[in-house]
């Protein structure tokens, strides 16, 4: 490592944590207006308020990402060519492909810590706690490490074993009762699948009738069923883990088995790629305010090159989100959604570093 790499890679890592502590202020006191919308009672609701909306501050921050690479490489690049350092690397033999390498090993540093957390860090800090899941099943409903989940609706009972993935519940035995107490029915299924209805498939299902009913047999099995669960829409939510709280091997287990039973996986898959192909955006952001700090400005102001490289990232961000409601929407190959925007504003930011040179 020489000179030149650790006075650049100095300047880059100081870029990158001023602009992500200001998103991250930004980002937590958004997070905060927003709870504080919800009412709070106290000082001790406003502490739980507070430490909440910084629980959801590393998805939030790897989501713009994106946006934090190319602001902080634009701010120190922007800030070597105002004092015509940036120049004087250039006259003295560094060509800006080489500028453009040094650059890019913050990017994919800190783009491969995104993926750590989003695999270690940020699925324990969206996991609901268990005493959360209890107190909104009220006294209908019971959780417990060794038993499960216990939920009661009237005279049916549901017990889910575990979640597998954190959104398949397996394990599953529904309970049916009559009037004086009396079983009626028990439902067993190895796993279920949550339908958007909110109606569960049950695969795996053995039935056995305790009823008085001779017309209907003891015991049958069946490889799926359909249950009209009882759970309300927040129950529900706690349940099940939403796609971006799952680590990103569990994730791609899960997109794999819905592909293999024939369901809708497209918003899973879209999940899985626009997080994968991350390390990409990244280095694309750095190539873009690369391109731009290389070209001399008369006035050399950085604000310009902040706010041109602002407007990049924000630009490409919004963008990005139009082109996955649009895939979705229109049935798109999953993975050319997710990987093509990337790769073409890679391409016209090499296009302006050749320019450039």
């Amino acid at each position: 490592m020489n000179l030149l790499s650790r006075y650049l890679w100095s300047n880059l890592a100081q870029a990158y944590l001023v602009a992500g502590l200001a998103i991250a202020s930004l980002l937590w006191l958004l997070q905060m207006l927003d709870i504080l919308e919800q009412g709070v009672s106290g000082a001790g609701d406003l502490l739980v308020a507070a430490f909440s909306a910084l629980s959801q501050l590393p998805e939030g921050l790897i989501d713009l990402l994106p946006v934090i690479t190319v602001l902080a490489t634009a701010a120190a690049l922007g800030r070597l060519q105002t004092r015509t350092e940036l120049t004087i690397m250039r006259v003295s033999g560094t060509s800006i492909w080489r500028l453009a390498a040094l650059a890019m090993a913050p990017g994919i540093l800190v783009s491969l810590i995104a993926l750590a957390a989003l695999q270690w860090v940020v699925p324990e800090m969206r996991q609901q706690p268990e005493s959360l899941l209890g107190a909104s099943l009220g006294e209908s409903g019971l959780w417990h490490p060794a038993h499960g989940l216990w939920i009661r609706s009237g005279s049916e009972f549901l017990n889910v074993e575990t979640l597998r993935l954190g959104r398949i519940p397996t394990g599953i035995e529904i309970y049916r009762f009559d009037a004086e107490g009396q079983l009626q029915e028990l439902i067993r299924s190895d796993q279920a699948l949550v339908q958007a209805d909110g109606r569960w498939l049950l695969e795996g299902v053995s039935v056995r009738n305790y009823g008085l009913d001779q017309a209907v047999p003891f015991f049958r099995e069946s490889s799926t069923m359909i249950w009209p669960s009882f759970l309300t829409g927040r129950q529900l939510e706690l349940l099940l883990s939403p796609p971006a709280a799952l680590p990103l091997t569990d994730l791609w287990q899960y997109v794999a088995g819905l592909k293999a039973r024939g369901q809708e996986f497209a918003e899973f898959e879209m999940v899985l790629w626009r997080r994968l192909v991350l390390p990409l955006t990244c280095l694309v952001m750095v190539l873009i305010a690369v391109a731009t700090a290389a070209v001399p400005l008369k006035s050399r102001a950085v604000s310009v090159r902040l706010v041109g490289a602002l407007v990049l990232g924000l630009g490409f961000q919004m963008l990005t989100e139009m082109g996955t409601y649009l895939g979705l929407l229109l049935s798109w190959p999953v993975i050319a959604v997710a990987v093509v925007p990337p790769t073409l504003l890679a391409l016209v930011a090499l296009a302006l570093i050749a320019r450039a040179r």
